[in-house]
């Protein structure tokens, strides 16, 4: 009873440093995905609220300048908007493009793993069937 005890401690070890393991891994990722677009950063967020300060001004303040700077206002409110679009319509490119490759290599090392067990379980079988036809 002892002997099972103590397997169960080393499993309790195992599981704990194989928890921590995955805790660390996660907060790598997490930051490489920040880094790559999936968080905004502090430059993200201030060209974000001066892109949405240039668009709302150029926008609001269009129809009290004269008649003829008017449609050239709305004109640079409208061109600042299509900046805003591909700019986040790029990072959002990053971001989805990076998780296609940590999902297409996790996809890759599935498959290793399914051969790998394959593999051991082949041999296992044969190891077991040269045991039983070694018993008379």
């Amino acid at each position: 009873m002892a002997r099972l005890g103590n397997s169960l401690d080393n499993f309790d070890d195992f599981s704990r440093e194989e928890l921590e393991e995955f805790v660390r891994e996660k907060e790598r990722i997490r930051q490489i995905v920040g880094q790559v677009g999936g968080r905004p950063t502090a430059a993200g967020k201030v060209m974000n609220i001066l892109m949405i300060v240039f668009i709302l001004a150029t926008l609001v303040a269009a129809p009290f300048l004269p008649e003829d700077l008017e449609l050239p206002a709305v004109e640079v409110g409208l061109v600042l908007l299509s900046i805003k679009i591909f700019y986040f319509l790029h990072n959002e490119a990053k971001v989805i493009h990076f998780q296609f490759w940590m999902l297409s290599s996790l996809e890759w090392r599935l498959n290793d793993m399914g051969k790998r067990i394959i593999h051991i379980d082949k041999t296992l079988q044969a190891q077991e069937e040269k045991k039983k036809k070694k018993q008379p």
